[in-house]
């Protein structure tokens, strides 16, 4: 009776062991793989047996004692080679060609130890630089800090893009398993079973790469001829490999736990972004990588859309995408990853705008959903072979905003001079048309295009608006109010606006070029369309150097209402933080004080680093006050009206030095100057009288949460001081 328990137990036994063995060596995983290599020789377990050539001192061993146990528990077959820092594998392409990988689907796979970890240690690549990269899995040490990083080269875009984990210290020399896979829409990197970093990419996987597959080594120059013999090899790894395979597809959720001897995959191993030092938690960022320009503003059935400049790294700059995040209340931001990606015929997405076609003049709607049109500069790369230069192109989304089509019939506004870009869309109630305006690329000149369809535009004029480029906005807008009282306001780039009448063809200005914001970090603003409630709902770019250790570069402004006034200067822009701010509103503090040169602080007891600070301050005796924000101080100079804003910045080294931040006139109304100030954890905004005067800065912040209000004679001083709380979920 004991026999078939003893075979039952032996086949158990034998079945396990196969299951271990097996990870990268059993047909079930590795059948539709294009290469495998589980480095018990030089063979290749699947596809069409790419088999190694080795270089160097290459060493295929036997694991033992507690190694063996960690390739085996991993799913490893206990055996390896060792790669000592000076030797490497060549693959070339292939038996016949099949790892140069086309196509919207790979997925690779490494599993290794290092014994040393230098600079730069590749493990499999198939690479150049950026431009003509394939694919490539390296270690990187950087800073102090070990990375996994992946990269990909995709057709449709210049350069390549990067997935990267930082190795905690302990786990450097340990074994882990590595898999990236793509599937012309994402692309994830799984570190041991768990998803560690992850990008919206576009397009199919580069193929035009004609160089080896190396294991262990990359070519050391740009490798653009196809002739190896003129590039020199770089290998750097030094350490052992279990196994390496190729998928020319996206492989499922379970042969990515298998391959890392995982029961279940995990897709909870992302960082916790927002949470970072030096992140804005009010002012909208990138999840990570660089953004800028805000693009394709739209509000539509109850959705903020923002969309803006985005570039991961090791991507060619010609070759952005537009980001996408959205809101319900444009405080709470959700970074989502539906974006607009670079089009291979047409280049880069370069700055632009939105409309929601209400009355479907385009005739892009398809069900229940009107359309919305973006309107892209595709700053093509003719010399590259991507698109003619700078033309005007629409995508349009039937399905709110979820997906994007580029219009079969692009361009809309072939090149007229240089780089002309960034158009900016709205609709004329008067001439019941589109108008569209768009930055010539010449002097200052901005044209002025009209189209009842969006696709069809006709040039009506060309108006200059004196030191003045790039990214237009030009939108009618009533005076106090009042909506029998229209004017149009056209801005650029730095915010310099002039106010006037337009008639349909012809602008005429009105006002002498007037400044929107005289701080530091402003640029590229523009306007939402279709906003639920009339307002004009204004958005900038924040451009600052890096903040040091975060994932993310640059930010947006808050959004501002925009109006234009009645001064005694003429017609002015307004501009106030959104009403809704009080969404973070958390405590409240009101005062009333009387405040001398040797008056105790009366900001003593603000300990956030998030505040939104009314001031109404009488300085009919005093010459100037202060108010000093974590090391940052703003000033205003009442003999003089004068208010300015400096203190501690961040240098192109990632040091804190302290200079002038902004400066602006702002005059006393019945010997009194009201101040609001937003202020985030690296970002002070200043509205001046209601904000007829506004400053937009980053500055870099004291570790201490330290505040303070003096002056150098007698104010008076009312404040309402709202303490803030994070608009992402946690502070």
């Amino acid at each position: 009776m004991r026999k078939p328990i003893c075979y039952l137990a032996a086949f158990l036994f034998l079945f396990t062991s196969f299951l271990l063995f097996t990870s990268c060596s059993k047909p079930g995983v590795l059948r539709d793989a294009v290469a495998a290599w589980p480095f018990s020789d030089l063979n290749d377990q699947a596809g069409l047996n790419s088999q190694l050539r080795q270089q160097g001192a290459v060493q295929f061993v036997d694991l033992t004692g507690d190694e063996k146990r960690a390739s085996e528990n991993d799913g490893g077959d206990g055996k390896a080679v060792y790669l000592d820092g000076s030797s490497w594998f060549s693959a070339g392409q292939g038996a016949n060609g099949e790892l140069n990988i086309t196509g919207k689907g790979i997925t690779l796979f490494v599993r290794m130890k290092a014994d040393t970890i230098k600079e730069y240690s590749p493990l499999l690549t198939k690479s150049g630089n950026d431009q003509n990269m394939a694919y490539s899995i390296a270690l990187h040490k950087e800073e102090g800090d070990v990375y996994i990083e992946a990269m990909l080269g995709s057709d449709d875009i210049g350069g390549a893009h990067l997935l990267k984990y930082r190795v905690p210290k302990e786990e450097w020399l340990k074994w882990h398993d590595i898999l990236f896979r793509f599937n012309g829409k994402i692309s994830e990197l799984y570190i041991d079973g768990v998803l560690r970093d992850n990008e919206v990419t576009v397009g199919e996987t580069r193929d035009w790469n004609h160089q080896p597959v190396l294991i262990g080594a990359q070519y050391k120059l740009p490798y653009t001829s196809g002739d190896s013999a003129k590039n020199s090899i770089e290998s750097t790894f030094k350490g052992w490999i279990d196994c390496v395979a190729i998928w020319n597809q996206y492989v499922t959720d379970d042969k990515v736990a298998s391959l890392s001897g995982a029961t279940q995959l995990k897709n909870d191993g992302l960082p916790e972004y927002y949470k970072e030092k030096y992140r804005p938690q009010f002012h909208f960022t990138a999840r990570k990588n660089w953004l800028n320009d805000p693009n394709g503003l739209v509000y539509y059935n109850g959705t903020y859309h923002l969309f803006f400049q985005y570039m991961p790294p090791h991507r060619h700059g010609a070759y952005k995408d537009w980001g996408h995040a959205i809101s319900k209340d444009l405080v709470h931001w959700e970074q989502v990853p539906q974006h607009i990606t670079p089009h291979k015929v047409w280049g880069g997405c370069w700055s632009g705008s939105a409309i929601v076609d209400l009355n479907n003049a385009s005739r892009f709607q398809t069900g229940s959903e009107k359309p919305i049109i973006a309107f892209i500069t595709n700053g093509g790369s003719p010399d590259d072979g991507f698109g003619p230069k700078c033309t005007q192109c629409i995508a349009y989304s039937t399905d709110g905003g979820e997906t994007f089509t580029y219009y079969d019939q692009n361009p809309v506004i072939k090149n007229i001079n240089g780089s002309n870009r960034d158009p900016k869309v709205v609709w004329d109630p008067k001439s019941r048309k589109f108008i569209l305006s768009l930055y010539m690329d010449k002097d200052n000149d901005y044209g002025l295009f009209s189209s009842a369809d969006c696709k069809n535009w006709e040039y009506l004029s060309t108006v200059s608006l004196k030191g003045v480029t790039e990214c237009p906005g030009f939108q009618p807008l009533p005076v106090d109010g009042d909506t029998s009282k229209m004017k149009w306001l056209l801005f650029g780039a730095n915010g310099h606006y002039v106010v006037g009448s337009f008639n349909g063809k012809t602008f005429t200005p009105e006002t002498d070029v007037q400044t929107i914001d005289y701080g530091k970090n402003f640029y590229a603003a523009q306007t939402w369309n279709n906003s639920p409630d009339g307002r004009c709902i204004h958005i900038a770019w924040m451009p600052t150097k890096p903040y040091p250790g975060m994932p993310f570069e640059q930010q947006m402004t808050f959004p501002t209402e925009l109006s234009l006034q009645t001064t005694p200067a003429g017609i002015r822009v307004f501009r106030t933080p959104v009403k809704e701010i009080s969404n973070l509103y958390d405590k409240e503090v009101k005062w009333q004080k009387t405040l001398t040169s040797q008056s105790e602080n009366p900001l003593k007891d603000l300990t956030n680093d998030l505040y939104d600070i009314s001031l109404e301050v009488d300085v009919r005796k005093a010459a100037s006050f202060n108010i000093m924000v974590r090391g940052a101080t703003i000033h205003y100079d009442a003999v003089r009206q004068m208010i300015s804003f400096g203190g501690p910045t961040v240098d192109s080294a990632k040091t804190s030095r302290s200079i002038n931040l902004g400066e602006a006139p702002l005059r006393l109304a019945n010997g009194k100057v009201k101040l609001r100030i937003l202020v985030d954890r690296t970002t002070v905004e200043i509205y001046g009288n209601d904000g007829q005067v506004v400053l937009s800065s980053c500055f870099m912040p004291e570790e201490a949460m330290s505040y303070a209000l003096t002056t150098d004679g007698e104010i008076n001083a009312v404040a309402r001081i709202h303490s803030l709380k994070s608009a992402w979920g946690g502070h």
